[in-house]
């Protein structure tokens, strides 16, 4: 029990330490990002005013209107008097708010002062932190449940090599939700601005929900690979291999008839397995052939057994690229992004294939086919009878 406690806080303390490291770099820098903007707009009023000698007043007041900065523009006598020239309702001078401010000097002792408000950085920064923390609360929750699984082995270094695939499943995981996070949020605050009109509003729509749609791909794909990556295999039993491969060639050939299919499978060939994950991998296998290759292309399904059990399953379409070929997939390994795209997909299909097979103490191998296209190669341990 000991054990297991302290095992819980390695993890809730690696987790939050990460998390923290990762995320408060992240919102650091969007913050820096926004007060950088802020200044960029200070600066442009600052250079027009000392571009406009004979007339800065004017300058500053021109600049402002042309490129819509939201700021306040004031005149500073040398006695110190401060006589408001354009007003921005967020910055306010002697007012509690905070502000950017820049002072830019014209001429005996008289100053412009252009101010700048801070407060809706402030808010961002504030919501930013409860993402985070939010965030970290579920990455913590996440890492307990995958350490408490891991916690069932007795095998240390077990233990160690479970330990660490978490670790890695969650850099992963965050890593690729990053990207479809990244342009939800920036096209909410597009929208939120209201700075788009109505057909590019639209478009904008359009494409968050497909980043939403995504996600919920992405999502569904990583939580069966964790799925995937638990200890417990209550689940395997006797399962005729041979059966079940038929059985997918079937609905295959009913959905795509186009594709001449060619079947090369032994009967009654059986692994210690779960029929749950082999049918999505049989699945995963035959629609990346049906959505990614020409619906005329050939494909052949080879199953037999020797010293061990080969499963083939090939197509005569364009393949991955050359460099993937022989490449061992680890992680959450993505051969072709543009794909993912154009199908709404998560583009983590393969990596789900690879962890059924090594869930099963197989070797999954990609290669060129002999019809020209992809060919997966499994090699599984025969069932001892």
């Amino acid at each position: 029990m000991k054990s297991k406690t302290r095992q819980i806080l390695a993890t809730v303390t690696v987790t939050s330490v990460l998390s923290l490291f990762i995320g408060g770099f992240a919102v650091w820098d969007s913050y820096k990002s926004e007060l950088a903007l802020i200044d960029e707009h200070l600066n442009t009023i600052a250079l027009e005013i000392k571009n406009n000698p004979k007339d800065p007043i004017t300058a500053a007041l021109l600049s402002v209107e042309q490129n819509n900065f939201n700021v306040t523009v004031a005149f500073k006598a040398p006695t110190g008097e401060i006589a408001t020239l354009k007003e921005s309702k967020d910055a306010v001078l002697g007012e509690t708010k905070k502000l950017r401010i820049r002072y830019v000097s014209i001429q005996e002792g008289e100053k412009l002062v252009i101010a700048a408000s801070l407060v809706d950085i402030d808010k961002s920064l504030q919501r930013n932190l409860w993402r985070l923390l939010i965030f970290i609360i579920f990455a913590i929750a996440l890492a307990s449940f995958i350490s408490v699984l891991i916690g069932r082995s007795s095998s240390l270094a077990f233990e160690r090599a479970q330990r660490q695939k978490m670790q890695e499943f969650l850099g992963d995981a965050a890593h690729e939700l990053r990207t479809p996070l990244t342009v939800v949020k920036g096209y909410a605050e597009l929208l939120k601005s209201k700075a788009l009109d109505s057909n590019r509003e639209e478009l904008a729509f359009e494409r968050l929900n497909s980043e939403v749609k995504r996600m919920e791909s992405l999502i569904s794909d990583l939580l069966v690979l964790a799925e995937l990556g638990e200890v417990d295999s209550g689940e395997f039993s006797t399962l005729n291999l041979s059966n079940l491969v038929k059985e997918n060639a079937e609905d295959f050939q009913v959905i795509a008839p186009l594709h001449h299919l060619e079947l090369n499978i032994e009967d009654e060939i059986l692994i210690h397995g779960s029929e749950k994950y082999f049918q999505r991998f049989i699945a995963n296998a035959l629609t990346n052939i049906r959505v990614h290759a020409q619906e005329t292309v050939p494909v052949r399904i080879s199953l037999k057994s020797g010293k061990e059990i080969t499963l083939i399953i090939e197509d005569g379409g364009v393949g991955l690229p050359s460099e993937s070929y022989g490449e061992k997939i680890q992680g959450l390994k993505r051969f072709d992004r543009s794909r993912s795209r154009e199908t709404g997909g998560s583009g983590l299909g393969m990596s789900i294939m690879s962890a059924v097979i090594e869930r099963h103490k197989g070797v999954l191998t990609l290669r060129k086919s002999e019809l020209g296209g992809l060919a997966i190669e499994v090699q599984l341990p025969r069932m001892n009878l």
